[in-house]
C-alpha cells in the first residue's frame, strides 16, 4: 500500500519560507490589533462625527505597551481603545491605566494571592467598567453593589492609586501634523494647517 501522507521537509536554517512563517506569526498579533484600533477609531467618528479628523490622528495612543497577556485578546484590546478614545474626544488624560489595563494587572494579583475587600471591589468594578456586556451575571453586578457599599471609598482610593502607578507616561497625543490625507483620501482635517 503506498502512504499518501506528504512528505514534510525539515527546516532549513536561513530557509526563506521558515523565517517568512516566523515573521507571520510575531506579527500577526500586532496586525489583528492594528486593524480593531480602525475599527474602535470608525465607531467613536461615529458618535463624534465633529471630532473624526481627532480621532484618527489618536492611533499611536492606542498601541498598547504588550499585545500578549491579554490585550492580545479582541475584547480586552477594543474595551482599552474604547476608553482611551473616549478621554481623546473629552480632552482628557491619557495617561492613567485604562479599566480594561487594571483588570490585566488584578488578574496578575489575583494569581499571586487571593482578593478581598476593596481590591476584589475594584476588580469588579473595572470589570464593569471595561466589559459591561461581557460574561457579566446578574449576581455580579449585585455583588458589585455589595462591595461598593462596603468598601467604596477605599475602592476609590485604590482605583487612583492603581491608575497611577500602573500609568503610562508616554501615552499622549502630542503635536498633530496631517498632510490633508487620511488613508490616502483628502481630507478636511482642523489638522492639516500645520504641516
Amino acid at each position: 500500500m503506498h502512504d499518501m501522507t506528504p512528505a514534510v521537509r525539515e527546516p532549513v536554517p536561513g530557509d526563506p519560507a521558515v523565517l517568512l512563517a516566523l515573521i507571520e506569526a510575531d506579527t500577526a498579533p500586532l496586525f489583528a490589533a492594528f486593524g480593531w484600533a480602525e475599527d474602535e477609531i470608525a465607531a467613536a467618528a461615529r458618535r463624534r462625527p465633529g471630532l473624526a479628523d481627532l480621532l484618527f490622528h489618536a492611533f499611536g495612543v492606542l498601541t498598547p505597551r504588550t499585545v500578549g497577556r491579554g490585550m492580545g485578546t479582541e475584547f480586552v484590546y477594543r474595551a482599552h481603545a474604547r476608553e482611551l478614545l473616549e478621554r481623546v474626544a473629552a480632552g482628557g488624560d491619557l495617561r492613567p491605566a485604562t479599566a480594561a489595563e487594571l483588570c490585566l494587572a488584578l488578574s496578575q494579583v489575583s494569581e499571586l494571592a487571593p482578593m478581598h475587600g476593596a481590591a476584589a471591589g475594584l476588580y469588579f468594578r473595572m470589570w464593569l467598567a471595561a466589559f459591561p456586556h461581557h460574561r457579566v451575571t446578574a449576581d455580579q453586578a449585585d455583588n458589585q453593589r455589595h462591595y461598593e457599599h462596603l468598601y467604596g471609598s477605599q475602592i476609590d482610593a485604590l482605583e487612583a492609586a492603581m491608575r497611577h502607578k500602573t500609568a503610562d507616561p508616554e501615552r499622549r497625543l502630542g503635536d498633530i501634523q496631517c498632510t490633508g490625507r487620511h488613508h490616502d483620501v483628502a481630507v478636511a482635517c482642523r489638522f492639516a494647517t500645520r504641516c
